[in-house]
């Protein structure tokens, strides 16, 4: 009996944890505001879930690094420490690191992350932004609570087109790129037949 009483504590105990992490990621996806709580502690300290890509289902999010986090690697030199993780949110689980060059981290100069969702949740495209444009976007699939599958898009684009690039012996856009995808508000109007601009 007392092994039975043990056991509908830690179910108890389990479901009361599952609904305070449900309040709370929903309490800061009502307001909007990135947040770390339901964190694991290893993780709590350093990093922050993204609001703006918790899933339709409250299941999935993407966590990213603080400012003190990111200015410790600095000053460690280990940039590379610095990663954005697709996370489970109950219970808590890293499933995988974003392979980006360029992770963001709270209060980013010229940065952001975002996500649209499938109404399922099944699919997520993440956006990490940069000074120049997106910087990757990430399509993820997701079958079972599980990540099936991560593909960076907009790398994909990238190196479907760099042929075509190279071919025009066009100057880099940068430094950093070679091209950029840039935004409709920036396009420029394209001649008509009779050369006249619509």
């Amino acid at each position: 009996m007392r092994s039975f009483c043990t056991f509908v504590a830690i179910v108890a105990c389990t479901i009361s944890c599952g609904f305070s992490v449900l309040a709370v990621i929903e309490e800061s996806d009502a307001a909007g505001e990135d947040s770390s709580a339901g964190l694991s502690d290893a993780y709590a300290k350093n990093y922050l879930i993204a609001a703006s890509t918790i899933s339709p289902d409250k299941k999935f999010a993407v966590i990213y690094p603080t400012l003190e986090a990111e200015e410790a690697a600095e000053k460690a030199n280990r940039p590379e420490q610095i990663k954005d993780y697709v996370v489970a949110l109950q219970p808590f689980g890293i499933l995988r690191a974003l392979e980006t060059k360029w992770s963001y981290f709270q209060n980013q100069s010229n940065g952001g992350l975002s996500a649209e969702w499938s109404d399922d949740s099944s699919v997520a495209l993440i956006t990490l932004d940069g000074k120049w444009g997106p910087h990757d976007v990430f399509l993820l699939e997701f079958r079972d609570g599980k990540l099936a599958r991560t593909m960076n898009v907009l790398a994909r684009a990238h190196d479907l087109l760099l042929p075509d690039y190279r071919k025009s012996k066009a100057e880099p856009y940068n430094d950093n790129f070679d091209f950029i995808f840039d935004g409709e508000e920036t396009q420029r109007e394209s001649p008509t037949i009779d050369g006249q601009r619509s």
